[in-house]
């Protein structure tokens, strides 16, 4: 009799793991929070945030003569500036290679040396749309371009497209309209200058977030457990301050 109790009980256990790690994401219960603010000079725009496990690193988009990765400490202290000759519109980091990646305006993936301010061509002519703000998993394995209201998930490894999907809600407007991030679990996209959708990885529509102000359309970043946006600093050749927003979303 106890023998039979105890696998009734280990069997609804199992039941309950089950529902627990394979149901449905569930919506952010807070937030946004904001939890960190960094002053990011560059020329042109502030086109996107990345974390490498110690320091966050930032590039701008606009004009490849212009670009710029800004480096900062995990505190949003400046730590040095790097030439890299990229018209970027997404960066990230991955952590199985040790690797930040930029995608720039065009279809193709850069790597970065930042050691001799260098980047060198990784993958070409890999995505549909020259202009999307591409985003990637947090482990480095896979990127979602967002355009036109599709998003196209690819094997970042094997550089092959797996799938895609239409969402339902987006807010069509130059950058906004091609522009993602991506946590572990959910994908972020523009639903107007402030406000933003929560999907989970299969399109499926989960929240909105209103945030406290707008942001630059192609800056909509995902690093270090944090959703960012920044104000764009628009410094053409002349160069000017934007500032980035960390958003905790619990």
């Amino acid at each position: 009799m106890k023998r039979i109790v105890k696998l009734a009980l280990l069997a609804m256990c199992l039941v309950l793991f089950v529902r627990a790690t394979c149901g449905p994401t569930k919506p952010f219960k807070e937030g946004p929070v904001q939890r960190m603010k960094i002053n990011d000079y560059v020329y042109f725009h502030n086109a996107s945030i990345t974390f490498d496990g110690r320091h966050y690193f930032t590039i701008n988009g606009g004009n490849d003569g212009y670009c710029m990765v800004n480096e900062y400490d995990r505190n949003g202290n400046s730590i040095d500036t790097y030439d890299v000759m990229l018209d970027g519109r997404a960066m990230w980091y991955s952590p199985k290679d040790d690797q930040i990646y930029v995608k720039i305006y065009g279809t193709d993936i850069y790597a970065l040396d930042l050691e001799y301010e260098d980047a060198y061509l990784e993958l070409e002519g890999i995505f549909e749309e020259d202009n999307s703000s591409v985003a990637a998993s947090p482990d480095g394995k896979f990127l979602y371009e967002f355009a036109n209201g599709m998003i196209t998930v690819y094997d970042f490894q094997d550089s092959e497209e797996l799938r895609s999907f239409r969402v339902e809600e987006y807010y069509d407007e130059h950058g906004y309209a091609n522009s993602c991030a991506a946590s572990k679990d959910h994908l972020f996209v523009w639903g107007d200058t402030d406000v933003v959708i929560v999907y989970d990885l299969n399109g499926k529509q989960v929240t909105k977030i209103t945030l406290p102000r707008d942001g630059y359309g192609f800056s909509l970043s995902y690093a270090n457990g944090m959703l960012w946006i920044a104000k764009d600093a628009d410094g053409s050749t002349d160069g000017n301050d934007g500032y980035w927003y960390g958003y905790e979303l619990k």
